[in-house]
């Protein structure tokens, strides 16, 4: 299970770099679309990888104003795999560019692994803990009237 833990860490930790290096196209490419969000009790479903781009530009930008400068992840737990699908869950912890923990999220994924695959794909995130709820603010899906 520890190998698992570690392999998993290695590819949150890609994504984190994609995501932290403007490589946003490199980030969506491991995710299975429509992929389905879960946040604040409401679903947000995201068609194509253009679409989780431009919510990803909107994550990056307050990031960058919160002088957000590493997202770490740290596995928390995993669920027994089962024909190559798997539960995740993830704490996310935000550095700011003097290395100060300003925030964590706590998410969980649902991940599928094929044999034949060189990445894992997420197939579904669950936003149990958002630390930055501006964000969910600034989803146009996510305001209210």
């Amino acid at each position: 299970m520890a190998e698992m833990t570690q392999s998993l860490t290695r590819f949150l930790t890609t994504l984190s770099h994609a995501f932290c290096n403007d490589r946003l196209d490199l980030l969506t490419d491991h995710f299975t679309y429509p992929l389905p969000l879960y946040t604040r009790g409401e679903l947000l479903v995201f068609g194509s990888s253009g679409v989780l781009m431009e919510a990803l530009e909107l994550y990056r930008n307050v990031a960058r104003k919160s002088r957000i400068a590493q997202i770490t992840p740290r596995v928390v737990a995993t669920g027994i795999p089962n024909k190559g699908y798997s539960q995740v869950w993830t704490e996310w912890d935000h550095f700011d560019d003097a290395g100060t923990l300003k925030c964590t999220s706590q998410v969980r994924y649902a991940i599928f692994q094929d044999r034949m695959a060189l990445h894992p794909k997420i197939e579904m995130i669950d936003y149990t803990s958002i630390g930055f709820p501006e964000v969910c603010a600034s989803l146009p899906l996510m305001q209210t009237a």
